[in-house]
């Protein structure tokens, strides 16, 4: 052995894969065909989609804060990405499309597909819905004359057929509506043209329909500016959904900060009448003191001690200032007793301003956070969910530690109260005596004025309020949304999907790996013999010569070379007849035995025709068919095969009545005769070998066609005894493994004068016909070239060579310059024939 054969293919080649190219051409052509059909029905029945857009920006202004120089209760409530969640959750989506005439959708029938006909329908629906299972059953309409129409549906299993008039109310157990005429609709056809079908909609579910057609993207950060983008099947929808979300947050942040503004406001509201009923309390002991102590008037400007009066004041302000503080307090604890009913801004305004909003405000905001996502989630997920028992744990924790954090304020304030009071008592008993100078006890004086200083403290707190109030009212009369509508959305006039570009080339790209892929594939596992050079790579067995493929089908091994003596194939029968004189030159009766490895590599062909080369040599030529389990030797001559072989090894028929004649003189032929049960012991017997002597002695030359040694071993006994044994190979049809198999022959039975002969060899290709410098026979081989591009060089100095392309033989191949579609019609044209 040359080289180890391999399964597969590991040898780059560029002419064999161009060749496999060549060859898979149809097949490549029909998988673009058949991956075009694809992507054009995918495009013809797949629905369009079409994408709309609108633009906002968001932006907060109030023309009031500005002209009055007060505070913007809003600021910071215009975060983007807070926005941008907002406008995808279903909590705002529920608004948008409640306020979408989507109650009701209207389709039209095709042969494939149905078609939305949105805002374009020739009738309109109104109905009232009593039975939710109504929701999403296909309502069929098929228009009559006479105003009249009939209503196909089912519901619960049951097919209802019923007919109405155009307006007449519809009364069924699950809703009721009333069909009419659309004076709207752009559709102007014949109603009776088409089909029609309607859906109502369940309003629960319209959101969940439609949130995936949504997206709403930062698309300016700088510029604060937010882009909605829509896609939908139909192109008006998209658009009147893109441009409905856009409308409704601005309305929904004008109701939004109104709402926040009037929280605030009632919550003031609600303390100016406390405080109100304090102040007038306080005046009412003023007025009280004052009559029962018989103050006169010109004593309440009188002015205190400066020192002593100054002292008690600042004690008595730091004990009412304690005391407020004491009443957030109790108003925060009253609070966080109920988070459900929590209102955290009505908390942050109570405490504006105040040494407890420094301390509680940053729990606030994020007991506000947790509350504003746990609103959120709520929309989506039940309460029992993981996600909402997470956020009431974030509560807990949060409640824990603001009540923990007024605890201990709470505790530092009555700790701080208690000692302000001990100083103001002490200030008291320092106090008794009376003043008699002015004619009035000091004590009725502190006291005095101490019910002027809780008047004059609740006065200013009122007055606060007062100014609270003003400025908040100011703040929600001035405010007009300032978040603007960019870009509002147009109607589509193309889709966004299915592309045709990128259909197409997909399609391609995926014909175009399958059929490379496919060309890989069949390039591995191309173990075929070809040419010449794929049998000598891989033994030392001579080569006897080739034999050119046959340009016309051929249904039955035949004679060919009694009609075409100046053919391709008649020379390379011819060669090889040369060639065998170099494998046994002694005179006398020769024995030529011709075998392959399996059935279909063109054995029988060469027997009979090399058999008629050498009766054309004016030789006595017989050919004996041997493979009695399928003769053929019968068929190409157009015999007879009661009589053959089996009959003469049974002792049944003579030789001389088994002999027939065919048209070329000096060729006898021998069939097979019918199929005997035991073909093998016939071959191997003794009356075979007397039949093969007898026949050395009527005839120059004996042909055996074999039976193929792959399958069976009945021609080995042939092929020792042979003197010229021939084995078969077919072009592009035996495997490359076929040659252990005569080298397993030649190795086993010590068969040294065996020669090699390969079959349907393609000339059209010199490459992978004859396109190689060098064969051998035995030990001895030179280098010959000839017009093929190779030549037989022996150790006798014989070489041979005979020309392609010369014109000289009768039947020289012709450039096919077919076009591909010729050759396609040209193909089935040959499979109609052979059907």
């Amino acid at each position: 052995m040359a080289a180890k054969i391999s399964q597969i293919n590991t040898e780059f080649d560029l002419g064999l894969l161009f060749k496999i190219i060549q060859k898979t051409i149809l097949p490549i052509f029909i998988l673009f065909i058949i991956s075009s059909t694809i992507a054009f029905l995918y495009l013809r029945y797949t629905h369009p989609v079409f994408e709309a857009s609108s633009v906002i920006q968001l932006s907060s202004s109030n023309s009031a804060n500005k002209v009055l120089q007060t505070a913007n209760i809003y600021d910071g409530e215009n975060d983007i990405s807070k926005t941008v969640e907002l406008l995808k959750s279903k909590v705002f989506l529920k608004r948008v499309f409640s306020k979408l005439n989507f109650e009701v959708s209207y389709y039209i029938k095709g042969r494939i597909l149905n078609f939305d006909v949105y805002r374009n329908t020739p009738f309109i629906i109104e109905q009232k819905v009593f039975n939710p299972s109504i929701y999403g059953i296909n309502f069929d309409i098929e228009f009559k004359g006479n105003n009249k129409y009939i209503l196909r549906y089912l519901l619960n299993e049951k097919l209802n057929i019923r007919e109405f008039y155009f307006n007449e109310t519809v009364k069924l157990p699950e809703m009721e509506f009333v069909l009419k005429l659309n004076p709207k609709s752009s559709i102007k056809t014949d109603l009776n043209a088409d089909e029609y079908y309607f859906i109502i909609n369940n309003p629960d579910l319209i959101v969940n329909e439609h949130i995936n057609q949504i997206d709403v993207s930062i698309l300016n950060v700088l510029a604060q500016t937010v882009l909605i983008n829509v896609t939908n099947q139909n192109a008006t929808k998209s658009a009147d959904i893109a441009n409905a979300i856009a409308d409704e947050f601005i309305l929904y942040d004008i109701e939004r900060k109104a709402e926040s503004a009037n929280n605030i406001l009632k919550f003031v509201d609600d303390q100016l009448g406390l405080v109100y009923d304090q102040l007038y309390k306080t005046e009412s002991d003023l007025d009280m003191f004052k009559r029962m102590n018989k103050i006169p008037d010109r004593l309440t400007d009188m002015k205190s001690p400066p020192t002593y009066f100054s002292r008690v004041n600042d004690l008595q302000s730091q004990l009412l200032n304690i005391e407020v503080e004491e009443k957030m307090l109790e108003e925060l604890e009253k609070n966080f007793s109920s988070i459900k009913d929590l209102d955290v801004y009505k908390l942050i305004a109570f405490i504006s301003g105040t040494e407890v909003n420094k301390i509680v405000k940053g729990n606030l905001d994020a007991i506000q956070s947790i509350l504003l996502q746990k609103e959120k989630m709520l929309y989506e997920i039940t309460p029992d969910n993981r996600q909402i028992n997470a956020l009431e744990y974030q509560l807990g924790i949060q409640k824990k530690i603001m009540f923990e954090t007024l605890k201990s304020y709470k505790s530092n304030m009555k700790k701080r109260k208690s000692q302000l009071d001990d100083m103001l008592d002490k200030y008291t008993r320092l106090d008794s005596e009376v003043d008699t100078s002015r004619g009035l006890r000091r004590y009725d004086v502190i006291e005095y004025s101490k019910l002027q200083r809780m008047y004059s403290i609740n006065e200013n707190f009122y007055n606060q309020l007062i100014q609270k109030k003003a400025e908040y009212s100011i703040s929600k009369a001035g405010y007009v949304s300032q978040n603007t509508i960019f870009e509002y959305a147009i109607t589509p006039s193309s889709p966004i999907a299915p592309s045709k570009k990128q259909v197409l080339l997909i399609s391609f790209v995926i014909a175009f790996i399958i059929s490379m892929a496919f060309v890989v594939v069949r390039y591995l596992l191309h173990n075929n013999i070809i040419a010449m050079i794929d049998i000598v790579k891989y033994t030392k067995i001579p080569i006897l010569g080739i034999v050119p493929k046959y340009k016309k089908e051929i249904p039955i091994s035949q004679l060919l070379i009694d009609k075409r003596p100046k053919s391709l194939i008649a020379e390379s029968l011819r060669t090889i007849r040369t060639n065998l004189q170099f494998i046994s030159n002694e005179p006398g009766p020769k024995v030529v035995a011709i075998t392959s490895t399996v059935s279909g590599e063109g054995k029988t062909f060469i027997a009979i025709n090399l058999a008629g080369i050498m009766a054309m040599s004016d030789k006595r030529v017989i050919i004996i068919d041997l493979d009695m389990r399928k003769p053929k030797i019968h068929l190409g001559f157009g015999i007879d095969n009661t009589k053959g072989m089996s009959t003469i090894l049974i002792g049944k028929d003579t030789v001389e009545d088994c002999i027939k004649r065919s048209d070329l003189a000096n060729l006898d032929i021998i069939p097979a005769g019918p199929p005997p049960p035991n073909p093998s012991e016939l071959i191997i017997s003794k009356k075979m070998d007397d039949l093969i002597e007898l026949l050395k002695f009527k005839y120059d030359i004996v042909v055996i066609d074999n039976p193929p040694v792959g399958v069976v071993t009945d021609g080995i006994a042939s092929i020792i005894k042979a003197d010229y044994p021939i084995y078969v190979f077919k072009s592009n049809y035996s495997k490359k493994m076929f040659i252990l198999n005569v080298e397993k022959i030649v190795s086993d039975y010590n068969i040294q004068n065996i020669g090699i002969v390969l079959n349907n060899v393609e000339i059209s290709r010199p490459k992978y016909g004859y396109g190689y410098g060098r064969y051998r026979y035995g030990s001895n081989y030179t280098n010959y070239g000839s017009s093929y591009g190779y030549g037989y060089g022996y150790g006798y100095g014989y070489g041979y060579g005979y020309g392609y392309g010369y014109g000289y033989y009768e039947d020289d191949a012709k450039e096919d310059d077919r076009t591909i579609m010729q050759r396609i019609k040209d193909l089935f044209k040959k499979k109609d024939k052979k059907k």
